[in-house]
């Protein structure tokens, strides 16, 4: 699907524009303790004109009687096609800000483009709330259309399941959104939760 930057977008999220619309598509989850699930998600990322995305996602795990296969050379949007939604397993609410470069500095973690000039990485402050009693504080960078992402900081409430820190990636791969993230909860060491590939739909 054909995407244009909004005219109304803050020139400080043109780095991350490339996020927004609406997400669907499918993925796995396993991590100790949760056995390995197929998922249905849908992902949208919106802006109100400030100098900030905000995001939605949720994710369902697939009714395992009704679906059909999904393998990953899939596109998002035939995986969500094969899978029926079941049982809803997560919601949650960000938002992206990008940090403008105070003194950028060419060679300092300069990336390349194709016609031979330099582009600096942006960095990103990312705030994720979901109802289970989680608010995480995300630091990181997108590069082109990759982000990578690492909790600053994860409180929770009293009654929330322990969650210590976490790491995700996002990368935009043949025009569909491709994501993974490692968690650390439990008493568990960071390693590998879960992971989406979806299309973009609007």
């Amino acid at each position: 699907m054909p995407f244009t930057i909004p005219d109304d977008l803050a020139p400080e999220c043109y780095p991350i524009a490339w996020l927004l619309g609406r997400w669907r598509g499918f993925g796995m989850l396993g991590y100790p303790g949760v056995d390995e699930q197929t998922f249905v998600q849908e992902i949208v990322f919106d802006h109100d004109g400030g100098p900030y995305l905000r995001s939605t996602s949720t994710i369902w795990l697939a009714d395992q009687t009704r679906s059909g296969e999904v393998h990953q050379e899939m596109t998002g949007r035939e995986g969500a096609a094969a899978l029926v939604p079941a049982q809803q397993w997560s919601t949650e609410t960000s938002y992206w800000r990008p940090v403008p470069a105070a003194h950028p500095a060419a060679g300092n973690g300069a990336l390349r483009r194709g016609d031979g000039a330099e582009t600096q990485p942006t960095e990103l402050e990312v705030l994720v709330s979901d109802p289970a009693g989680h608010l995480s504080v995300y630091v990181g960078s997108v590069s082109g259309p990759r982000v990578n992402l690492a909790t600053d900081a994860v409180v929770r409430t009293a009654t929330a399941a322990e969650v210590s820190g976490a790491r995700r990636m996002y990368g935009l791969v043949k025009h569909d959104l491709l994501w993974a993230m490692d968690l650390a909860a439990f008493g568990h060491e960071l390693q590998s939760y879960a992971s989406g590939r979806l299309s973009r739909e609007e």
